[in-house]
């Protein structure tokens, strides 16, 4: 299955654990009777809040029937709990079987509908569901509704007793089972679906996403859960009342959705907590509380359109910048010399447009010696080549260079500077700082792309002579987004490389996938992983479409670039089928080379193989003729 870690493995389980801890000894530290029924409403206003979120938030259907088919839910329990003398234990589930029946009955005619038309025809149903409510008056009490309804107990113990402490732990359990659940939908190969359906409708359908199935799915799902919280509401307040399905119950949850967020879970269920204090508060005001309520809507539309979830997003984006600065900052002063005494040579500084890179030069101003630039990859560091400098440093002019955001380099304008042809740029600044006009490139993933960029500028630039091309752990890319399915395993780690945050968990799988696992030749890239700016992850992928990938996949294609493939064979990265599919112009012994055991970072896995087969290559492409441009 692709990557994708549950709950238990994310940044949100402290937080989370935090909050189930206060809310189980809430009842505790606040005996008051009132305390405990604000508690008891906002769980049961949450589950509400985040059922609809998975038919509104993330099918993107306008359901406006929703607080109806809670109401639903409430009469439901009243004529089974009361009427028919059902266990009430069975009319709550009862409840939302009979909201997801009608939901499934509302969804055939809304199958093929978008927008006004979903909106028109769910405020049709609602009402229809009151009008048939408030007419069967011998079973439903009508406008007056239903009173003394079944409260829950337990053998002997009543729920009532003990100031609700029964209805409040039973709520916080209904609460969590219609989170987690909704977690896991939203996660699974459902949950993709009907984002797709929401963001790219027609691109899903042609993959083959049943667009009515997905429709029912959710509206079914999101109804029972809506339904189970009126049940349990009609069993706590013991009254049935018609204004359930009124504008004042609307305009509520619809606030808990948009204040908190659309599309979050979260978010919903957040401010479910915070409305419903808020509202219970307002309630002497009469219709002030719908005003101060839609004031809220607008002020949180206007300001930050994603809800307050958005906001909370924000907020950890500023401090983790702050923090990763802070970090870049700590590195470039305190480790200095540890990183000098790894590769063997000086750091040196560079300005450039994309802020001010760490750089080595093993030997400046050596002429006479053929100079190879090496480009490390995502998340890694300069540091990554210490076998090469170790190895060929007598031999070779070695430069390699820190990609902004990442080592001991300055972290850069996300927008302009996180992509491949700003890295591009920065490989032609240090080279122009060192004074070449021709080397021979080694780009390591992400690294493989940006020599790719920088050899096929080289071929118009007059500046720059490529000797010679190897790309490790980089499969060329012909079409964008397609190749990555192709040249990439997507049920690997390598989802992570996309990704702004890592937790310690993730961090330790990605490191342990991109080099390998943690020792002595890798210990200084994993500890150097946290530094990296995790915008420079997030907007490297976002920029994609940025690049003249045609133009890199003719260099490979039509080119006279000599071109060195050495990967891994056990590669927990790449697809070696793709490679073999591929038309190569100048290939380096015809196929690519495969180094046994040397995993994503084969240069830094199997050195001696790798350097042998580097050295090779490089002696032969310095016989060569410099890069070939367009006759």
């Amino acid at each position: 299955m692709r990557y994708d870690p549950p709950l238990t493995r994310s940044i949100g389980l402290t937080p989370a654990l935090i909050g189930l801890g206060c809310l189980l000894l809430y009842p505790w530290l606040f005996e008051q009777p009132y305390a405990r029924h604000l508690l008891i409403l906002a769980f049961i206003y949450a589950i509400i809040a985040c059922s609809w979120d998975l038919s509104l938030g993330y099918a993107g259907l306008f359901n406006f029937a929703h607080v109806a088919l809670f109401a639903l839910g409430l009469y439901t329990y009243g004529v089974l709990a009361k009427t028919l003398g059902l266990l009430p234990w069975l009319a709550i589930p009862a409840g939302g079987l009979v909201a997801a029946g009608v939901a499934a009955l509302m969804t055939l005619p809304v199958r093929r509908l978008d927008g006004i038309y979903v909106i028109l025809v769910t405020i049709a149903v609602a009402q229809l569901l009151y009008q048939l409510i408030i007419s069967q008056s011998h079973i439903t009490g009508g406008t007056s509704g239903m009173v003394t309804l079944p409260a829950l107990s337990i053998g002997d113990y009543r729920f009532t007793r003990d100031g609700r402490l029964g209805y409040y732990y039973t709520g916080l359990a209904l609460m969590l089972v219609c989170c987690l659940s909704l977690y896991g939908i939203t996660r699974s190969r459902f949950g993709r679906a009907l984002l797709a359906l929401k963001h790219h409708k027609f691109y899903a359908i042609a993959r083959g996403v049943a667009e009515g199935r997905m429709r029912l799915f959710a509206m079914t799902t999101s109804a029972f859960f809506a339904g189970v919280a009126g049940s349990f509401y009609g069993s706590y307040v013991r009254v049935a009342s018609p204004d359930a399905f009124g504008l004042g119950a609307l305009t509520l949850v619809l606030s808990m959705l948009l204040v908190g967020g659309a599309g979050t879970l979260w978010g919903p269920l957040l401010a479910a907590f915070g409305l419903v204090i808020l509202a219970e508060w307002l309630a002497d005001f009469g219709a002030w509380r719908e005003i101060v309520l839609a004031g809220i809507i607008i002020s949180v539309m206007v300001f930050y359109p994603g809800g307050l979830w958005g906001a909370v997003s924000e907020l950890y984006d500023f401090i983790d910048v702050r923090l990763n600065t802070l970090r870049a900052r700590w590195l470039r002063q305190r480790c200095r010399a540890q990183r000098e005494t790894l590769l063997g040579c000086p750091e040196q500084r560079l300005k450039t447009a994309h802020g001010d890179i760490a750089f080595v030069d093993s030997a400046p101003g050596r002429i006479e010696r053929p100079v190879l630039l090496m480009l490390h990859g995502n998340s890694a560091c300069k540091e990554a080549f210490v076998e090469q400098f170790a190895a060929l440093a007598d031999r070779y002019r070695l430069i390699a260079f820190d990609l902004p955001g990442h080592g001991a380099s300055h972290n850069a304008d996300p927008e302009d500077s996180y992509n491949i042809p700003a890295y591009a740029d920065v490989a032609e600044a240090v080279l122009e700082r060192c004074g070449v006009h021709r080397a021979a490139l080694l780009g390591w993933s992400l690294g493989g792309y940006v020599a790719l960029e920088l050899a096929a500028r080289a071929q118009t630039d007059d500046r720059f002579d490529i000797a010679g091309l190897v790309l490790t752990g980089t499969p060329p890319l012909l079409r964008v987004p397609e190749d990555f399915g192709r040249g990439y395993d997507p049920d690997s780690a390598l989802i992570l490389a996309g990704r702004r945050y890592f937790t310690r968990h993730e961090r330790r799988r990605y490191a342990d996938a991109a080099t390998a696992p943690q020792g002595p030749r890798s210990e200084y890239l994993h500890r150097n992983l946290s530094r990296t700016d995790g915008r420079a992850r997030f907007y490297m992928l976002t920029r994609l479409g940025v690049v003249d990938w045609p133009r890199q996949m003719r260099l490979i294609t039509e080119g006279t670039l000599p071109l060195a493939i050495l990967n891994g064979d056990d590669d927990p990265f790449l697809l070696h089928d793709y490679f073999n599919q591929l038309t190569y112009a100048a290939l380096w012994r015809g196929e690519p080379q495969r180094i046994e055991g040397g995993k994503h970072a084969p240069f830094l896995n199997r050195p001696e193989t790798y350097n042998t087969l580097l050295e090779r290559f490089l002696r032969e492409a310095g016989e060569m003729p410099a890069t070939a441009r367009p006759s």
